[in-house]
């Protein structure tokens, strides 16, 4: 009897509420798929699954309170390319978390971003914003939600030679509104976040950042075939929990998001926006984990991109 206590301590999991930290703002790409996340796995586990916003500093806020939460499998991090990836490289021992301190538990979503423009800008293409930014260096800006777009804003700067000013966001959403409202000249993002300003014919995407284009957005030209080849980039969504996490529990809790990424509203969301699902187990969660984290510590090293101060 007294062998069994364990097992079925395990088993009990969950026995209580577990959290959902967000470390961006509501409206997000991060938000919207969270939302999705949290109906399932509460009709799954049947507990209630509580999301908890805490946005700032390019997600570290969030990510920092995850990573100091009792790794018990009820406090999870919605984590994304930002908050576990770019953010190590790019802002090193500053951010109160290290990549140690999570293990990926399961993926949600992935999707390229895009460079936004107000609809009625005179920009129609490309080319046409990178003459302008030439003919009058230093007056135009560029929005950034998080470390992903701020370094996509850096790159596009150094690869097209202007001179220009990044200007960071708590969140995408709100550097989307101020292109909208004329005080910003243009943002990445992810399409998410985007989206309710396109189909409002608010914004535009001037160019996406990926190899082909956004199936969901077939007329949006890559800058690729624009005449810029170094900008690809790729946003991308998951759950991770604290390091320490019990495997069965981690078992479990990939079961469970694997089959609410697989729900008909989730592939309906991402397919709105030209988002896919991702399908990984935990070994290739946390494979996952481990290559984007390499592989944004030689973007950032290679490319020489430095957070604006």
């Amino acid at each position: 009897m007294l062998g069994a206590a364990p097992t079925q301590a395990q088993d009990a999991f969950p026995s209580r509420p577990i959290t959902l930290v967000v470390p961006f703002g509501a409206g997000s790409g991060t938000g919207i798929a969270t939302r999705i996340l949290a109906k399932s796995m509460s009709e799954q586990l049947k507990v209630p699954v509580l999301v908890d916003n805490k946005a700032g500093a390019n997600g570290a806020i969030g990510a920092q309170a995850a990573a100091k939460a009792k790794a018990d499998g009820y406090t999870l991090l919605i984590g994304s390319a930002t908050t576990n990836a770019v953010n190590f490289a790019f802002f090193p021992g500053k951010l109160g978390y290290e990549a140690s301190q999570f293990q990926g538990v399961a993926g949600l979503s992935s999707s390229p971003i895009s460079l936004y423009v107000e609809a009625d800008s005179p920009w129609k293409k490309l080319p046409d914003l990178v003459a302008d930014a030439k003919r009058n260096p230093g007056k135009l800006s560029c929005g950034s939600g998080n470390a992903v777009t701020q370094v996509a804003c850096e790159i596009f700067r150094l690869q097209a030679g202007l001179q220009t000013t990044n200007i960071p966001y708590k969140s995408n959403p709100q550097s989307l509104t101020d292109v909208v409202g004329k005080q910003v000249s243009y943002a990445f993002s992810d399409p998410s976040a985007a989206q309710s300003y396109v189909e409002g014919k608010r914004l535009r995407a001037l160019a996406v950042a990926s190899a082909v284009r956004n199936p969901a957005r077939p007329d949006d030209a890559t800058f690729r075939e624009q005449g810029m080849n170094e900008i690809e980039f790729t946003a991308w969504v998951a759950v991770f929990a604290p390091t320490g996490v019990p495997a069965p529990v981690l078992e479990r809790l990939n079961a469970v998001v694997r089959k609410a990424v697989d729900s008909p509203e989730m592939v309906q969301t991402q397919a709105r926006t030209g988002g896919t699902v991702m399908h990984f187990n935990l070994q290739e969660t946390q494979a996952f984990y481990g290559r984007e984290v390499a592989r944004w510590a030689r973007y950032i090293k290679d490319s020489g991109v430095k957070p604006e101060q």
